[in-house]
């Protein structure tokens, strides 16, 4: 069966959580059907990179389309005039950015060619174009409770115009998801948690769990590559809450380690870090910054502990499993694992406060046997229960529902209307 697969994004390279889940997932769902990628370039890649791109999505997909944004993401006067008066939207701002009826006649006349597919949305970004093919099996993809993200953002914001604004944007996301998520069959989320997030902003929606995932054959243990004493933490180095995260680690956290442990290094490694992060090394020697890494498994080897110290964020974080199917052993945050199949001190260490997590740290540093330990463990869950192969089921048990549920029920109701706007 044909697959519409509609992204918010480019889904390669598989470098960064959104990315990486949408191409595994497209990976998998196309040694079972036929599918054609319509994407946004809501990172503004220039053309020579995006030609690359769809060639190498080319391999998974019959067609790859890329629609440029509407209203330029994070850049140029529309996207700063949008931002200022999106308090007085009834509709989310991200929403907004992504919708044109150009756009939205030629998403129709892609869905009146092919009336044998499955629509596959992949995130609440695209919510107004959600009256498109109603009368078809679709599944609505969230990478993450939105609402429930953007409102734990909102709480720990201390800029008290950005909470407020954080907040407000929340509620609208929130009215979306009880709008627009009972018009798909399925909802697919990452974890229960999220799952209760959607339903208790009171949508009344069917949600099927496919979970984040590891490729287990690419990111394997390296034997012999360790340096003693060294932390990693790895992702979008410009996506706030991981910048928030790495400052509440070299302020609250990293002081701590290094009077436990004088001798650690701290590792930063990811795409496009903001200038606070590029100027810690400056601060302290003992930090080193990774810009852009080609390679993700050379950082996570040289690590003796993977940490994940995020204090917000939404779904379940793809570095962690990267960095247990390398067999690192991981302390993290609460909120870091959340949605996890993990366990304290079973495959990871967990601590909710500065002390507690120093201390676990310092614990793994000091504790070689517990590092292997851990490490083992950690390895053992991904392979069991990770890896995309395995996900790849649920994805297919997600569109049969879909199919099923379509069969039996009337034609969804009309999308947004923006004329409320």
């Amino acid at each position: 069966m044909k697959v519409l697969w509609f992204s918010h994004i480019v889904p390669y390279p598989p470098a960064g959580g959104a990315s990486q889940r949408s191409f595994n997932l497209i990976r998998q769902a196309s040694g079972r059907h036929t599918i054609r990628l319509v994407g946004f370039n809501s990172q503004a890649l220039p053309k020579g990179l995006l030609e690359g791109y769809s060639k190498a999505l080319s391999g998974y997909c019959e067609r790859v389309d890329i629609w440029e944004m509407p209203i330029p993401w994070r850049r140029g006067l529309r996207w700063r005039v949008g931002l200022a008066v999106g308090p007085f939207s009834p509709t989310p701002y991200g929403c907004r950015c992504f919708w044109s009826k150009e756009l939205v006649a030629r998403l129709e006349g892609m869905v009146r060619e092919n009336r044998d597919l499955i629509l596959h949305f992949d995130s609440l970004d695209l919510a107004l174009y959600s009256g498109v093919g109603a009368d078809l099996p679709r599944v609505m993809n969230h990478h993450n409770c939105e609402s429930a993200l953007i409102q734990r953002r909102g709480r720990s914001a201390r800029n008290p115009l950005k909470r407020a604004y954080l907040l407000n944007q929340a509620q609208k996301l929130a009215r979306c998801e009880r709008q627009v998520c009972p018009r798909f069959q399925i909802n697919i989320v990452c974890s229960d948690i999220d799952a209760q997030a959607l339903r208790a902003g009171g949508a009344t929606i069917q949600t099927h769990l496919v979970e984040n995932g590891v490729d287990t054959e690419f990111f394997r243990p390296v034997p012999g590559a360790e340096e003693a004493s060294a932390l990693i933490f790895t992702g979008l180095l410009n996506w706030e809450p991981n910048v928030n995260a790495i400052r509440y680690f070299v302020t609250e956290i990293w002081p701590l380690v290094r009077r436990g442990c004088p001798s650690a290094r701290f590792y930063l490694a990811g795409r496009d870090p903001v200038p606070f992060v590029t100027g810690l090394p400056s601060q302290d020697r003992s930090i080193e910054v990774i810009p852009n890494p080609e390679d993700m498994r050379p950082w996570l080897a040289r690590a003796a502990v993977y940490v994940c110290p995020l204090l917000e964020g939404g779904g379940t974080r793809i570095k962690i499993l990267d960095a247990l199917a390398m067999g690192k052993p991981v302390v993290s945050t609460s909120v870091g694992c959340e949605g996890l199949r993990v366990r304290q001190r079973e495959n990871v260490l967990i601590g909710d406060s500065p002390q507690d997590f120093a201390g676990s740290v310092i614990e793994a540093l000091n504790d070689p046997a517990l590092r292997q330990t851990l490490g083992r463990a950690g390895r053992t869950l991904v392979e069991r229960h990770y890896d995309w192969s395995r996900i790849g089921l649920q994805l297919e048990d997600a569109y049969q529902r879909a199919l099923d549920r379509s069969a039996c029920q009337a034609p969804a109701p009309a999308s947004l209307s923006r004329s409320s706007e």
